[in-house]
């Protein structure tokens, strides 16, 4: 997202629809599975916390050091009732790491110091490289394992019991920047070359299909240019949508039609927003995952705009509408009703959450302001009467935030302490709510 000193913060239809997406992530015990929590990345939650909670901080590997840190969001599962949390971070010296944690443990230690409640509450904390960077794929939990990419492009399989890993896949076209997502026991992920152009002497980066049968069995389709940060991808019937810097929509065939005969031939699978009509000049990057809800495909784009497009009939995506945010943003939309939530933000001092009407004249209202929100929106609620909204800020007093928002006003809830900068968003299960910061501080919220 703009230079390597910015890339610490600029740094997965209907009802049957829904369950067959689903399907490929039901056989884990996972509450929050994948990035958004579930197969459509509609970010809507239960049980989290409306009033001043319980707050554990944990100190991870080299905490207080360095530029990067948790920039993804953690993945979690609650089994025989004991709530995980599986956090991907940088240890700065140590290398890349993968981390369990026990929630109940680190709330039940919340008075210790953050060395302390990673000691208690760690159930194994395993290096995937020795290389340091920064981490910016969130990882998939299916079938017992946690599957996860490092900056160096290998994806690693890690047991959830007891944290060894195997590896996938190792691509070598650019970094994994996106969230991993699992259909139909394939993985997806995208990378990203900054100076990339399908028709330039550098190749942009690209999307990947890995049979997890077959892991052999590796398919990839070239973006059109640079390729692909932070747009995980979402799949509804037999086609899987994601998007692309350059400001595209990309669908492919899920399985065998994934890859193409020619890189080229991406381009007649491809939306392009600035272009289409109903689309935009200014589109900007699409650096948000895509959200599905109601057969509908909802993102938001770096030209500060949030989209709905449609599918048709042979899978092709068009755009139904689009609005005007009050900023940047890269923060995947969560819907709930007729509300839907988005984060927006302008250099690391300013932007907000809106709240845009998901019909008629799609009315934008301000929910909250005074601060960067480059994650998603975690939602509690039914999109009427008063919901409940939990995200991180990505500024240099970077807090986890909740805001309770009625349909004409947002009122501060609750947060944690103002620390640094909060990238990734926030994952919610059982109760209990998790991110982390560049500090390598991770917050266990109850």
């Amino acid at each position: 997202m703009q230079t390597k000193l910015n890339l610490r913060k600029v740094l997965a239809l209907g009802a049957t629809l829904a369950m067959l997406a689903t399907s490929a992530l039901a056989s884990s015990t996972s509450s929050w599975p994948v990035y958004g929590g579930n197969a459509n990345h509609n970010s809507v939650v239960s049980g989290a916390p409306t009033s001043s909670p319980t707050v554990a901080e944990i100190n991870l590997l080299n905490a207080n050091s360095g530029w990067d840190g948790v920039d993804t969001v953690p993945v979690m599962e609650t089994v025989d009732g004991v709530t995980y949390a599986y956090v991907l971070y940088d240890g700065h010296a140590a290398g890349s790491h993968l981390a369990k944690f026990n929630c109940g443990t680190a709330i039940s230690n919340a008075g210790s110091g953050g060395d302390a409640i990673y000691a208690a509450a760690k159930e194994w904390d395993v290096q995937l490289g020795s290389t340091s960077g920064f981490q910016l794929s969130t990882p998939v939990l299916y079938g017992g394992k946690v599957y996860v990419a490092t900056n160096g492009g290998e994806v690693y399989a890690v047991d959830t019991s007891n944290g060894a890993k195997s590896l996938v896949v190792s691509v070598s076209t650019g970094q994994i920047n996106t969230p991993l997502t699992i259909y139909d026991d394939y993985l997806y992920f995208g990378t990203w070359v900054g100076n990339g152009t399908i028709e330039g002497a550098t190749a942009p980066g690209r999307y990947y299909q890995v049979a997890l049968n077959d892991t052999d069995n590796v398919q990839s389709v070239s973006s059109i240019a640079k390729g692909f940060y932070w747009a995980g991808a979402v799949v509804s019937g037999s086609y899987i949508y994601f998007g692309g810097d350059g400001g595209y929509l990309y669908y492919r065939p899920v399985g065998s039609g994934f890859g193409t005969t020619s890189d080229t031939d991406i381009q007649s699978t491809s939306l392009n927003l600035a272009t289409a009509t109903g689309g935009a000049s200014d589109v900007g990057n699409v650096r948000s995952t895509v959200m599905l809800d109601g057969g509908k495909l909802y993102f938001t784009s770096q030209g500060k705009y949030l989209w709905c497009c449609t599918i048709g009939s042979s899978g092709a995506p068009a755009i139904s509408w689009k609005a005007s945010l009050g900023g940047t943003s890269t923060s995947t939309p969560t819907k709930v009703g007729d509300r839907i939530y988005v984060g927006y933000y302008s250099g690391f001092s300013a932007g907000g959450v809106q709240c845009v009407g998901a019909s008629g004249s799609h009315t934008v209202a301000t929910v909250a302001s005074g601060f960067p929100v480059q994650s998603s929106i975690l939602v509690q609620g039914a999109g009427t009467g008063t919901d409940y909204l939990y995200f991180n800020t990505n500024s240099g007093s970077g807090a986890g935030y909740c805001y309770s928002y009625n349909g004409s006003a947002g009122t501060p809830v609750w947060s944690t302490r103002g620390d640094t900068y909060a990238l990734g968003g926030m994952a919610c299960d059982n109760g209990y709510l998790v991110f982390g910061n560049d500090k390598n501080h991770l917050y266990v919220v109850k």
